[in-house]
C-alpha cells in the first residue's frame, strides 16, 4: 500500500445532496472531486434507482451541482454550458434520467442560491438583491453603513444586501418578488418543505429591526394577500421546518445569552403563530428533518455520533439501528429509506435500509481505500475532575511499538461543534508523514448535552484543562509517543485555543494557529462573529472589558516560547487578520520564532484545492523543522 500524498486527493469523492423524486423512484446526489491541474472541486450528478439500485452518473461538466426534480423523470440544474459567464441571470438546464442530453429550459433574470418548482409551474427563487441607491461615476467609490452587522463572511460588506425570495413563472418571464426588500431569508428549507400549508409557504427571515444576538423568525407567506405573517421569533437560528400532526415544527437554537448560548431545542408552533411549545430540549441535537408523506425523519448528533430517528406521535420518536453507520442525510422511499452516510474513519457514501440491513449502493472511493494505507482512529476517553472527555488517537504510517514519534494535537473550531473519527484528509497526511495525530472534543463541545456545553465567561478554563488533560492520557497510554516532540494546531475557535495554549504552557514544540483570533477588545464589532461576546465570552469590552482580555490570547503572549507559524487569511471577516498580526508581532518583539502565511484571496475557512494543498504542505514543513527526529 502507498502513503496517502497530495496527489491522493484526486481519488476522494465527497457524496452529498441526497434529493428524493416526486413519486419516490429514483434519489438524485452530487459526487465533488478534486482536480489539482485545474485547481477546482468539480461536481456532478448522479441518479439511484430505488426498486433496482441501478446507479449512474446524469453530468459529466464538473459544475453541475445543485440541481433538482422537476417532475418523475426529469432534472433542472443551473450551469454554463455553453461557456456562458454567470451573471444576473441564471441559465437553467434539463435533462432526463431516462437518457438524452442536457437542453437549455429557461433563464430565470437573478442569480440565484436556490430554485424549487411550484406545483402550478412557476418556481420558488432565492436570490440575492442590493437595496443600496446605486452609485454613479466617483459616488460609485463610496458605501454608506447604516444597519448592523454590515459585513458577513465570504461576502464583505453587505450592508442593505438581502437573499430575497421571489416567484418566477416561465410562461410569460415574470419575476415577482415574495419578501419585503430589507428581508433577510435564509437558506432553509423552502426547497423541501414549501407547501407546508394550504394557504401558502413558510420560511425563516430577519428584518434587521435590531441585531438581538442573530435573532431571526419564522414567517409564514400568503398565497391570496402576499403578506408575510410572522409565527414566532424565538431562535438565532433554525435547522429544519417541517408539518407535523397540523402543526409547524421546527429544530433551532434557542436564544439564551449567558451563561449558555444558544442550544439546539425542538419546537412547535400553530400556521397561525399562537400555542408556541418546546417539544424537546436540548439533548435533541439535530440538523436535518426530512419528511416524505407522511414519514418523517431526523438526524441528531449524540456524544460526537450522527444518529437517525422516526418521529411517531407528537415528539416522541424512535431511533433507528444502522450498525454503526453515521447518516448525513436520509429520506424515506416506499417501505425503505435511502440515505448517505459514514463509517469510522470512512467517506460518505449512498446506502438503502429495511428490514434491519444496511445496503452499500456506491463504491466511489474503493480506489482511495484499495491504493493507500491509511492510519484508524483508536477510541479513548479520559475521565477528569469535570467530566468525561472523549477523543481518538491515530498511529502514524509504519507505526513499530519500539519506535519513538512526534505527535500532533489537533482542535476542532467552534467552540460549538465536535470532531468525530469520520475520514480525514488531513489527519492521514500527517499519520502519512510519520506523526501520531491526537484530538477531543473539550466542554464547549455540542452534542453532549447543556452542561457541558458551557465555556461562557470561561474560555481558556475547562476547554483547556479538558485539552490537557486528554494530552496527558494519550502520553500514558502511547510511550511511544515522544512528550518532547508535541506540536499543537487548529483552525478558527481550534486557533484561538492553539493562541492560549503557548501562552499557558511551553510543552509543545512547535504550533500552527490558523484563522485565529487573539485580541477580544480589538476584535468586538469588527468580526462577523460578534456573537462570542454574548454568548462565548459573557460580555463585552463595552460592558466588561477586563473579563473579555483576561479571555484574550495576547494579554499572555509574553508567556510565549513556542515557535508559530500563523496561517490566515486576507479576506476572512470572521478572525480578521490584525487577530493574526498583533500575536504575530508580540512573538516577534520577544524573540520568539514566528513566522506568518498569509493567503490573499482567502476567506475565513474558503479554500481552492491549490491553497488547501499548499497550506498542508507549510504545516508539515513546520512541524518538521520544530519537531525534529526520523519520521517514517
Amino acid at each position: 500500500m502507498n502513503k496517502f500524498t497530495n496527489k491522493d486527493y484526486e481519488k476522494i469523492r465527497n457524496v452529498q445532496g441526497l434529493k428524493l423524486s416526486p413519486e419516490g423512484g429514483r434519489a438524485l446526489f452530487s459526487v465533488q472531486r478534486y482536480d489539482i491541474e485545474k485547481n477546482a472541486y468539480l461536481t456532478d450528478l448522479w441518479v439511484c434507482g430505488i426498486a433496482d439500485r441501478r446507479v449512474y452518473r446524469l453530468t459529466t461538466g464538473g459544475r453541475e451541482g445543485g440541481g433538482f426534480w422537476l417532475d418523475e423523470n426529469r432534472v433542472l440544474f443551473p450551469g454554463a454550458r455553453g461557456g456562458e459567464v454567470p451573471g444576473e441571470e441564471t441559465i437553467l438546464y434539463c435533462i432526463d434520467v431516462r437518457g438524452g442530453e442536457a437542453s437549455e429550459y429557461m433563464r430565470v433574470p437573478v442569480a440565484f442560491a436556490q430554485c424549487s418548482p411550484l406545483p402550478d409551474g412557476r418556481f420558488m427563487v432565492r436570490a440575492e438583491t442590493d437595496a443600496n441607491a446605486p452609485g454613479e461615476g466617483e459616488q460609485a467609490d463610496w458605501m454608506y453603513f447604516d444597519e448592523y452587522p454590515f459585513m458577513d463572511n465570504g461576502a464583505g460588506y453587505v450592508n442593505r444586501k438581502r437573499r430575497s425570495l421571489f416567484v418566477y413563472d416561465p410562461a410569460d418571464g415574470a419575476l415577482e418578488r415574495l419578501t419585503p426588500p430589507l428581508m433577510q431569508t435564509y437558506q432553509p428549507y423552502f426547497s423541501d418543505d414549501i407547501a407546508l400549508t394550504n394557504d401558502g409557504f413558510c420560511f425563516v427571515g430577519w428584518e434587521f429591526d435590531r441585531y438581538a444576538g442573530g435573532r431571526v423568525a419564522i414567517y409564514k407567506h400568503v398565497w391570496a394577500t402576499g403578506e408575510n405573517i410572522m409565527l414566532c421569533s424565538d431562535s438565532c437560528y433554525v435547522y429544519s421546518m417541517f408539518e407535523h400532526e397540523g402543526r409547524l415544527w421546527y429544530a433551532a437554537w434557542a436564544i439564551e445569552p449567558g451563561p449558555y448560548l444558544a442550544e439546539t431545542r425542538l419546537k412547535s408552533v400553530s400556521f397561525d403563530g399562537g400555542d408556541l411549545r418546546v417539544e424537546a430540549e436540548p439533548e435533541f441535537e439535530t440538523g436535518t428533518v426530512r419528511r416524505v408523506g407522511a414519514e418523517t425523519l431526523f438526524i441528531r448528533a449524540d456524544g460526537a455520533r450522527m444518529k437517525l430517528g422516526r418521529f411517531t406521535t407528537g415528539a416522541n420518536f424512535e431511533d433507528i439501528d444502522l450498525g454503526g453507520l453515521n447518516p448525513t442525510c436520509a429520506l424515506p422511499c416506499g417501505d425503505g429509506i435511502v440515505l448517505t452516510g459514514w463509517y469510522p474513519n470512512r467517506l460518505a457514501e449512498l446506502y438503502y435500509f429495511k428490514d434491519g440491513a444496511v445496503e452499500q449502493l456506491t463504491h466511489f472511493n474503493d480506489p482511495l481505500w484499495e491504493s493507500c494505507d491509511f492510519s484508524e482512529c483508536e477510541p479513548l476517553t479520559v475521565s477528569t475532575g469535570e467530566g468525561e472527555v472523549s477523543g481518538w488517537v491515530m498511529k502514524p504510517r509504519g507505526f513499530s511499538p519500539d519506535g519513538k514519534y512526534p505527535g500532533i494535537l489537533n482542535i476542532h473550531g467552534g467552540p460549538h461543534g465536535y470532531i468525530t473519527d469520520t475520514f480525514s484528509s488531513e489527519h492521514q497526511r500527517w499519520c502519512a508523514e510519520g506523526y501520531f495525530v491526537f484530538f477531543c472534543n473539550p466542554h464547549g463541545s455540542t452534542s453532549f448535552g447543556r452542561d457541558y456545553l458551557n465555556v461562557c465567561a470561561d474560555l481558556g478554563g475547562r476547554d483547556y484543562r479538558d485539552i490537557m488533560a486528554f494530552t496527558d492520557a494519550v502520553l500514558a497510554k502511547y510511550p511511544q509517543l515522544d512528550e518532547k516532540r508535541l506540536g499543537v494546531t487548529g483552525q478558527s475557535y481550534g486557533g484561538i485555543m492553539t493562541n492560549w495554549i503557548i501562552g499557558h504552557t511551553n510543552r509543545f514544540a512547535a504550533a500552527v494557529p490558523r484563522m485565529s483570533a487573539s485580541n477580544w477588545i480589538s476584535m468586538h464589532a469588527t468580526s462577523s462573529e460578534n456573537w462570542y461576546g454574548d454568548f462565548v465570552l459573557g460580555g463585552t469590552p463595552l460592558d466588561n472589558p477586563e473579563l473579555v482580555w483576561n479571555q484574550s490570547a495576547l494579554k499572555y503572549a509574553a508567556n510565549v516560547s513556542t515557535p508559530t507559524l500563523f496561517i490566515q487569511h486576507e479576506l476572512d471577516r470572521a478572525c480578521p487578520m490584525e487577530q493574526a498580526e498583533q500575536m504575530f508581532v508580540a512573538l516577534l518583539e520577544r524573540g520568539v520564532p514566528a513566522r506568518m502565511l498569509v493567503n490573499k484571496h482567502c476567506y475565513h475557512g474558503g479554500r481552492s484545492v491549490s491553497q488547501l494543498l499548499h497550506d498542508i504542505d507549510a504545516m508539515l514543513a513546520w512541524f518538521g523543522q520544530w519537531l525534529g527526529g526520523d519520521r517514517a
